[in-house]
Order: C-alpha cells, then sequence, then structure tokens
C-alpha cells in the first residue's frame, strides 16, 4: 500500500460559513467514510484520519478559497486528482463545494490571505470611510487590541503590519492581510478599525497565498 498526500482548494459559502473549524473537520471526516476512499491515520493510542487545514477560517466568513490536505491509502498507483475531487465532492453537503486537487509533499505554508467586504447600496458613508482608509494606510503604525472572550488575555499586536493592502473598490473594500509565525489579524479587526461593524457586513475570503517552499519534507509516502 502507498500514501498520497492530495492538496485541496474548496469553497465553504451560505449556512457553511457559521459553522465551527472544528465542526468543519467533522464534515470532511464524514464525507470521506460516505465516499468509500480510504484515508491514512495517525499512529498512538488514539488515531485520528491525516486531514490538515491550511488554516482556520474565522466564524461567519464565506470563503471561496480554501485548502485542505488529506492522505489517501491506495494500491499501486496514485488516482488522478480529478478522479479523487468527484468521488468526495459527490458526498459533499451543500456550500461546501471542491474546486480541484493536486498531489503535494509536506505541508503548506500561508503567508497571506484576500478578502472582501461589499457595502450595502443604503452605505451612505463611503467619503468618510475612505478617508478613515487614507489615514490607516499612511500611518507607520496603528496598534489594536482583540478581546479574547472571558477569563482570556486580550491580544495586541500592530494591525498596520499586518496590512499588505487595504483599499475601496466602488463599494467594495478589498484587503490582503499577512500571515505570520506569530499568527495574523483577523478581517473584523480591519473592519473595527475602519469603524464597520463586523456584524452587519458580510465577508468574503477570496484568496489563500501559500509560500513556494524550496525544501519538502514529512514525505507521506515514507510512513
Amino acid at each position: 500500500m502507498t500514501v498520497s498526500r492530495y492538496r485541496m482548494r474548496f469553497e465553504k459559502r451560505e449556512a457553511l460559513r457559521f459553522i465551527s473549524h472544528h465542526d468543519l473537520m467533522r464534515v470532511f471526516e464524514l464525507a470521506l467514510r460516505r465516499s468509500g476512499l480510504r484515508v491514512a491515520h495517525t499512529q498512538g493510542f488514539n488515531p485520528h484520519p491525516k486531514v490538515s487545514f491550511a488554516l482556520a477560517i474565522p466564524l461567519g466568513v464565506e470563503s471561496l478559497d480554501e485548502i485542505v490536505d488529506i492522505d489517501i491509502v491506495h494500491e499501486a498507483e496514485a488516482p488522478a486528482p480529478e478522479a479523487i475531487v468527484a468521488q468526495l465532492g459527490a458526498v459533499m453537503p451543500p456550500g461546501l463545494r471542491l474546486l480541484w486537487a493536486e498531489i503535494a509533499k509536506g505541508r503548506p505554508r500561508v503567508v497571506a490571505v484576500e478578502y472582501e467586504c461589499e457595502l450595502p447600496p443604503d452605505f451612505a458613508e463611503l467619503t468618510e470611510l475612505q478617508a478613515r482608509l487614507d489615514r490607516f494606510n499612511e500611518s507607520d503604525s496603528h496598534p489594536f487590541t482583540r478581546s479574547r472572550g472571558k477569563g482570556k488575555t486580550p491580544r495586541s499586536f500592530d494591525a498596520r503590519a499586518f496590512t499588505q493592502s487595504a483599499r475601496l473598490e466602488g463599494r467594495t473594500l478589498k484587503m490582503r492581510l499577512a500571515i505570520g509565525q506569530e499568527g495574523g489579524m483577523k478581517p473584523s479587526d480591519l473592519l473595527q478599525i475602519l469603524q464597520l461593524d463586523p456584524n452587519r457586513h458580510l465577508v468574503t475570503k477570496t484568496r489563500t497565498i501559500l509560500a513556494e517552499l524550496p525544501e519538502i519534507q514529512d514525505d507521506p509516502s515514507s510512513e
């Protein structure tokens, strides 16, 4: 038997944007069982399927470009990525659509994420919003503190350092936010900085940007 790692991109939309990252993992595990695909498992007392997401999706955010790695057990030649997408995609719930796949090695490293927030037609503060956005973009730094809930220490960081770009195109706010070893910032953080209510404006994740890794490690075929 041989193990191949399939890196898949997928959409998470509609009502599924409200499920947690833990629930999303459960959705994939159940779909893999229904599909009949053989998934490799970890070793040890409590083995679990080798399904790994490149990045957790903020709750309530629709995504057009998510990445998941799945280690598939097979005989002889690895199945074509298109065949894996078709077999698994046929049992996915509404709102979750597999886009394409490739055979990959190592683990993906996300370096930036792009988002869009479309403002409603009755939004009457575009001029003021543009002025706030200009001040933010022209600043050298912008300290921001995010509450992490009761009993947890708030997280403080420089929001300007994490914002690679932010601009208005018509009524659409487009953001490209960096991801580093220390984590990143959420699109809702930038909305709050710009005095927009994150609970009133739908954010869509449009692109996940990966680093090009010159050295490949953690080859599943060697396990």
